[in-house]
């Protein structure tokens, strides 16, 4: 029995009445926004359970519910989150232990283990102590491989010789009131006897004061007013003075202070926004920050009637985390969607515009409530969702008007649940070996659906004004925005189908969807992925060809030669390569390892290319893939463009080859033949000759892409942000269509956990407006679609800062680690331990991983010697990296092996990863990561440390370098930053039209650009027939146009520009008889040369063979001048 008939049955058995009115029970039940045909639905579905009389329902009697109706119960084995959290717990407290102390309050330590060098930090030298800085270039590599994404953070340039010998905190108080202070400290004598000192005062702050503690200690207490406020500043200091390294009976340990007054009397440190912080200032209006660091940092609440203030050598906050909301009387499974009537269907789907819009009515109540200032971007926030809901509804309207429409939604949904049960059969045989034959129902969560249907009327009706807004899917990481995309996708394709005369492929075929992403690791994942939504679309096709057609439904892998083949020839070769044993680093063909459908391990024997195509069988028998074409997946540049694949992925950088090569026209639907053997040609490239007697059908273009979907929004910002925007350009001239005597593009959605200043950057990346969804209206804990849990509910994931100033980076990493493995693997019982065997450690810099690795082979195990109490070979650490510097085909074993767990025997202790995994490394058993330094966005520490915690409750260590200035600032303010982490989101960058991105980029789009959309100018030597016409005008005003649209440069300066360009090119075209784009044997004369070709003709210019590597290396050579 689902939700909604089970709350109606307990509510019955609690009213004890024998009937009841309907009326009334729709009244009691209010959060089930019940009607009546509803329940008399539910009647006639439970009649051993419900009767109905007149308008009067009862219970039957002596019927109960069985425990087998909870469908929860049901479900797989329920993850005990108290007890993870208990052990994460355990794990914080001796790791507190372990750098900080004291295990005992009076405890007396080996001789081994003297408390100078054994504790890590919390503590306080004398004044003028001095102590041996780690050289920072002890473990040098190569600098070309020292950066892996942006460059170095900047150290502080004043580097303090000495041992801090001072900390404490500042807060604000509205009236100077009595602060009582709590102060303690270890000191440990020659024995290493800990002598603990405990302090307690009670004063008003009215002057600046010292006051001398029990030796060596001292309380400096600072007053400041301003404004009415006072601004207080307590410090902890070491009166000792030494010019050298200190004694250890000199030095204060564990130090501590706290601060409680009045609460009424408490003040927030943060400033008031100003008016372009608005929003921030309402969606975070509940965050308060009373306490800043120095030198340390703090912690702060206010409880009953106090606010109480401490420091904190080992700060943490618990980050809640998003729970999705459900309708409780609703579930949005797959299949019952697929097979549901539509009188049924509609009636269901209605139910998410309804509660939707009786939550923004509650919304909307307490806007009057706020302070003014916020009333008017509260209001603009209202009449934003508004907007939302009205497109759910439209898009819903269209579903019960539109039987084409239906049925294609309907497609999307038998796709869904095909490929949500396929994949965990085919993980569930990768796992075990076991064949599995039941197929878990697939469900929608409820912005997922509600996403799908607001995007309806802009995929199905051209000239919907809906179809013009880039919508920004906007979830936080792991929430499921992946399945809500290629659920729009498989309405999309679903549609095009219906649409197209099912004999006839050329009215259906081409490329439908382009989904770009900007890494290849999280391109190589999601291809995996949706490979399986495309194979479920196929397996429904082969069942109805008269509905969906004779052409099969193919995904194409378009990502590079460094990844993939360019040619078939190429792709027989390196399955030739891998036949006889070698290892093939680029170029690899086989990019599926298991196949998506059933999870059979697929071998170089199961790839066959051949003339005109690549094959990948399945060696499955039972498997549905395995014979025939096999697996409709194309990983072969020169497939891909002749078979033209229903789903296009790729990497955003891969477009800017369309200067260079003839092919990519075909991807946007230029064709001129068909042949069901041969697929779709071009009469130009492939003449009848070359068709080896196979009759050709003569066709007009295919239809171009009706949906660009751009994952990862917020990476594609800076040079490659800026010069994708410019290539853009192309790619959405060149999808566009004529409808009504209108030019129509594509419909464009993006998706991010991250980001801010979304609607510049998408109008200057698409020159669009933008719609975000979902969208908070006051809260940014609550968007209807998801809110937070408190943690007392569910565990979190639990962040924690490590910083000792004075204290290398090379001492946090071997004191850190080696506390994490001792700890893990001191514990006896492991029934709860493997979310936290595995360390991912994450670096801003190959430099620094590199020594890491470097001290995980000798100075950590020597540590572990000493504080673990496993006797054991600790030189034997299993270790990964994982780089940029890895070969695409290890990804994936790599990321088998993090799969692998305690119980298997062979679980990872260490991964060290950089940037690389901080998008689409999807590990559920990983719960440990240890971050080193602060990244240099917000939005990079944001998305690395969602790697893990996704299942279990997470942990992640911040190892802060006290040498650079942003990383003390983070850690003095770690609660502040943690509690309002997505307020510190930076805005990202984008200059599609600037002056340095026009001198790289615009001469490569404009031929690129005509080059394939003119019919006579796609050969390679097809450059000597330019000269401007009416279709090379179109393109060059969709160019100005856009330039006008980014409101980044005026369209008379890029109309000069196009202008000068055209003219180089024409006057080429004069002066040769023959001209090619790029450099070939045989050609004197070309247009193109890459930017690093310095030797080539100096007439050619220079054009992009990639958006990414925006800036050549540079050869420098010694020269010795006294020679």
């Amino acid at each position: 029995m689902k939700e909604g008939p089970k709350q109606l049955y307990e509510f019955l058995v609690n009213t004890g009445a024998e009937k009841i009115p309907i009326e009334e029970v729709i009244t009691s039940l209010p959060k089930l926004y019940l009607k009546k045909l509803t329940i008399e639905k539910w009647i006639i579905k439970h009649p051993d359970i419900f009767q109905l009389d007149n308008d009067f329902i009862g219970l039957v009697k002596n019927k109960m519910i069985s425990q087998e109706y909870n469908e929860a119960e049901t479900e797989a084995k329920k993850i005990d989150f108290d007890a993870y959290r208990s052990q994460r717990n355990e794990i914080v407290s001796e790791l507190r232990k372990m750098l900080i102390g004291p295990f005992e309050e009076k405890e007396k330590l080996d001789t081994s283990k003297a408390p100078m060098s054994f504790y890590l930090g919390g503590k306080l030298a004398p004044f003028g102590s001095t102590f041996e800085i780690i050289n920072e270039q002890e473990h040098e590599v190569n600098t070309k491989e020292l950066i892996e994404g942006e460059n170095l953070d900047e150290i502080i340039s004043n580097r303090n010789p000495f041992r801090p010998s001072t900390m404490g905190f500042s807060f604000q108080m509205k009236k100077l009131v009595p602060i009582e202070l709590k102060v303690s400290w270890g000191m440990y004598d020659e024995n290493n006897q800990r002598i603990p000192i405990n302090e307690r005062l009670v004063f008003t702050p009215k002057n600046n004061k010292k006051i001398n503690l029990h030796e060596p200690g001292m309380l400096n207490c600072k007053v400041k007013e301003k404004n009415r406020v006072y601004h207080v500043s307590v410090f902890l200091m070491n009166r000792y003075k030494r010019d050298s390294y200190p004694l250890q009976s000199e030095v204060m340990f564990q130090t501590f202070v706290s601060v409680s007054f009045d609460k009424k009397y408490a003040l927030s440190i943060l400033n008031k926004a100003d008016e372009s912080n608005y929003q921030d200032e309402l969606f975070y209006k509940y965050v308060q920050e009373y306490a800043i660091g120095h030198g340390v940092s703090t912690n702060y609440r206010c409880d009953g009637d106090k606010c109480y203030v401490e420091s904190d050598w080992l700060p943490n906050y618990e980050l809640p985390i998003v729970e999705h909301r459900r309708i409780s009387n609703i579930t949005y499974e797959m299949m019952e969607i697929a097979k549901m009537n539509k009188e049924d269907l509609i009636e269901k789907l209605s139910y998410v515009p309804s509660v939707y819009e009786k939550w923004l009515v509650e919304q909307v109540k307490t806007i009057s409530s706020l302070p003014h200032h916020l009333h008017q971007i509260a209001n603009e926030n209202s009449a934003k969702v508004s907007k939302i809901i009205s497109r759910i509804k439209k898009g819903i309207d269209i579903l019960k008007n539109s039987e084409e429409c239906l049925r294609a939604f309907q497609f999307a949904n038998e796709v869904m649940a095909l490929q949500r049960a396929q994949s965990k059969v085919a993980n569930h045989y990768r796992n075990t070996g076991e064949r599995t034959h039941e197929l878990p129902q697939g469900e929608w969560r409820l912005f997922q659906i509600a996403f799908i249907l607001m995007n309806i009327s802009g995929v199905s009706d051209l000239e919907s004004v809906d179809r013009e807004i880039v919508d920004l899917l906007w979830f936080p990481t792991g929430g499921g925005k992946t399945e809500a995309y290629l659920g729009i996708s498989a309405y999309t394709m679903g549609l095009r189908r219906l649409k197209g005369i099912w004999n006839q492929p050329e009215t259906y075929s081409g490329v439908c969807i382009m989904m770009r992403y900007t890494l290849r690791l999280l391109t190589i994942q999601q291809f995996q992925r949706a490979t399986a939504m495309i194979c479920a679309a196929e397996v429904i096709r082969k069942k109805n060809e008269e509905t969906w057609g004779l052409e099969p439904f193919r995904i194409g892998l378009w990502i590079g030669q460094a990844s993939t083949p360019n040619k078939l020839t190429d792709a027989l070769e390196k399955l030739t390569e891998i036949r006889e044993g070698n290892t093939v680093l680029q170029g690899n063909p086989m990019q599926l390892q298991h196949c998506p459908w059933c999870g059979e391990s697929l071998t170089v024997n199961n790839y066959d290319i051949q003339q005109y195509n690549q094959i990948t069988i399945c060696g499955n028998r039972k498997c549905p893939f395995s014979s025939n074409e096999g697996i409709p997946a194309l990983t072969v540049d020169e497939a891909i463009y002749r078979y033209v694949p229903t789903l296009l992925i790729g990497t955003v950088d891969k477009i800017a080859q369309i200067a260079w090569g003839k092919d990519i026209r075909e991807l946007f639907g230029r064709k001129t033949h068909y042949s069901p053997l041969q697929g779709f040609v071009n009469e130009k490239s492939f003449p009848s000759s070359h068709r080896g007697g196979i009759k050709t059908k003569k066709i007009k273009n295919l239809l171009p892409p009706d949906l660009i979907i751009q994952d990862e929004l917020h990476l594609i910002s800076g040079p490659l942000g800026s010069l994708t925007g410019l290539y853009e350009i192309a790619v959405d001239f060149l999808c566009q269509r004529k409808h009504n005597e209108k030019k129509i593009g594509p419909k464009i959605i993006a998706s991010t956990a991250t980001i801010k200043g979304a609607d510049e950057q998408i109008r200057r990346l698409f020159g669009r407006e933008a719609s975000q969804f979902p969208l908070p209206v006051l809260d940014a804990r609550d968007t209807f679609f998801s809110y937070e849990i408190p943690i007392t509910e569910k565990p979190g994931r639990l962040y924690i800062g490590v910083c000792s100033p004075g204290v290398s980076g090379k001492i946090h990493s071997v004191y850190t680690y080696a506390a994490l493995l001792a700890i893990v693997r001191n514990i006896k019982k492991r029934n709860y331990l493997d979310p936290y065997w595995s360390i991912l450690g994450y670096f801003n810099t190959i430099k620094d991983l590199s020594g890491t690795s470097m001290l995980l082979k000798d100075e950590i195990p020597i540590r572990l010697k000493l504080v673990s109490q496993q006797k054991q070979d600790w030189s034997t650490l299993r270790t990964e990296e994982m780089t940029s510097r890895m070969q695409a085909s290890d990804i994936p074993k790599l990321l088998a092996r993090m799969e692998q767990g305690v119980e298997e025997g062979q679980a990872l202790d260490v991964v060290l990863a950089t940037n690389m995994i901080s998008v689409g490394v999807d590990v559920e058993r990983l719960g440990l990561m240890v971050m080193h330094n602060q990244p240099k966005t917000a939005s990079e520490y944001i998305q690395a440390t969602s790697r893990v915690g996704r299942k279990y409750p997470g942990l992640v260590l911040t190892l802060f370098n006290s040498l650079r200035s942003r990383d003390l600032s983070h850690f003095e303010r770690f609660k502040g930053f943690h509690q309002a982490m997505y307020r510190y989101v930076e805005a990202t960058s984008v200059t599609t039209f600037a002056q340095g991105t026009r001198d790289r980029g615009l001469e490569g789009l404009i031929i690129g650009l005509l080059r394939q959309h003119h019919p006579d100018l796609a050969e390679e030597t097809a450059a000597i027939r330019f000269q401007i016409d009416n279709i090379i005008e179109e393109a060059i005003e969709f160019v100005v146009d856009r330039g006008s649209k980014t409101q980044e440069i005026r369209g008379e300066e890029i109309r000069g520009e196009i202008k000068e360009m055209l003219d180089w090119w024409e006057t080429r075209t004069n002066e040769h008889d023959s001209l090619a784009y790029s450099h070939k044997k045989y050609q004197k004369y070309y247009l193109l040369k890459q930017f690093h070709d310095v030797i080539k003709r100096q007439d050619a210019r220079p054009a992009l063979t990639s958006l990414r590597n925006v800036e050549p290396e540079i050869p420098v050579i010694e020269v010795n001048y006294y020679d």
